[in-house]
């Protein structure tokens, strides 16, 4: 999972968890607001909001129509914006199940835990803080609905050096947002649905506006068309409309060994017939020279195991369109981060890490393949180079090869990484 309850449950024992309820006239303004899902400010008087130590979670119930709905957000920070009054910034509401106070209530068990609960309960408007003990209690408790993690996940990726950059969550959710951008998809567009396996993780789940959650629908399974051996191992599904188009984004965990190329995405553009594959490497501090720092990948077995399993077939027939590079195989290399929304990163091609691995200058001091910054001097792809050379389909397969998209997939070898599949299409041919 991107998010443990464990360490969700240390953070707030230390910085415990808030309740805010809104009243009727504060909700009608948070829904009438433009963006307050994403990012809402609350002023209040020094005295209220003394107790609360940013950052942390909290908890809101929000009016909505003839009832509530709760929601679980981060506290970002706490500022003083006058002689009497403080200003908390709240970030990323997401959607918690059940829907009120009350019904959190009702699902704690331990005697103590639900009268020091009632206790802090918050009148209509009201802010109150937690207990350390009581703050790890809940979070525990939300985390025992499935329903619940795509919330806490959102939550844990916002709490400062508590998310630690890993290869894959934080591939999968790259390559999301990569996909998106292609398509030019801003990050608060809404889609048409998102489907969530019940139970699995996906970082679809991170991604969009409280809107998402009008749209998400909880399957047991999902059905990835004309892939129905791997549909089981799929976690999520979300489709986008835009202009005629449609982009559907599919998330999977450990698909079978003989289905997969080992990337961590697959842009399949129907628009253009180009197939792009990516795989994300990160790039680790380099602190030996403190007067020319720089961030490097030494490669090892495993990277030349994975070049060596990067082929397609060959293709017999015609082929009509151009290509600057038929070679679908990208890597991203990336910098890890502890914490933070960006991430510099370079890209190069399949044929130029090649090239780099047998170059004598990619040599380190002591004769070790090297591949950073300061080696590459400048010599790789930016970010929107690339997406430039996917939307126009200048490089990646071309459409005849493109066509047999079921005959690359069953030809690919071993690979055991999360997967991303971004499928651009047509809708008209869609709904064929």
């Amino acid at each position: 999972m991107p998010f443990t309850a464990e360490d969700i449950c240390k953070w707030v024992q230390k910085k415990p968890m808030i309740l805010i309820r809104f009243d009727e006239d504060f909700s009608e303004s948070l829904h009438n607001s433009r963006q307050g899902f994403k990012h809402l400010t609350i002023v209040k008087t020094h005295s209220v909001l003394q107790p609360i130590k940013p950052p942390t979670l909290c908890l809101l119930e929000i009016q909505e129509g003839n009832g509530t709905k709760c929601y679980l957000a981060t506290v970002s920070r706490k500022t003083t914006v006058s002689t009497f009054d403080s200003r908390l910034t709240i970030k990323e509401l997401r959607a918690l199940h059940p829907d009120s106070f009350q019904a959190i209530e009702a699902l704690i068990s331990d005697a103590k835990m639900k009268r020091i609960l009632v206790d802090r309960m918050p009148d209509k408007g009201g802010i109150t803080n937690l207990t350390p003990k009581l703050s790890a209690h809940l979070v525990e408790t939300l985390a025992k609905n499935p329903e619940n993690h795509s919330a806490l996940d959102m939550a844990f990726s916002l709490l400062p050096g508590l998310r630690r950059v890993t290869d894959n969550p934080w591939a999968q959710e790259d390559a999301i947002r990569s996909a998106m951008d292609i398509f030019r998809i801003r990050g608060n567009d809404t889609p048409e649905q998102v489907v969530l396996k019940r139970g699995a993780s996906s970082c679809l789940g991170l991604i969009g506006t409280y809107l998402y959650e009008d749209n998400v629908v909880h399957h047991d399974a999902t059905q990835l068309p004309g892939f129905d051996k791997i549909s089981h191992d799929v976690t999520g599904r979300a489709v986008f409309r835009k202009d005629g188009e449609q982009l559907v984004i599919y998330t999977a965990n450990k698909l079978p060994l003989e289905r997969l190329l080992g990337v961590d995405l697959i842009y399949i553009n129907e628009t253009r017939g180009n197939i792009i594959m990516l795989q994300y490497k990160m790039l680790e501090e380099d602190k030996q020279d403190s007067d020319n720092p720089d961030w490097l990948f030494r490669p090892n077995q495993q990277l030349r195991d994975e070049i060596a399993r990067m082929q397609i077939p060959d293709f017999e027939g015609s082929l009509s369109d151009y290509r600057l590079s038929r070679n679908p195989f990208f890597f991203k290399f990336v910098r890890r981060k502890i914490s933070g929304n960006t991430h510099k990163s370079f890209l190069v091609s399949l044929d130029h890490l090649n090239h780099i691995l047998s170059a004598p200058e990619a040599k380190g001091p002591k004769g070790g393949v090297r591949i950073s910054y300061n080696a590459l001097d400048g010599t790789y792809l930016r970010e929107a180079d690339m997406l430039g050379l996917i939307r126009s389909g200048y490089i990646g397969t071309h459409k005849a090869e493109t066509a047999e998209l079921a005959t690359i997939i069953e030809a690919v070898a071993k690979g055991n990484k999360a997967v991303v599949l971004a499928w651009q299409q047509k809708i008209q041919e869609a709904a064929q």
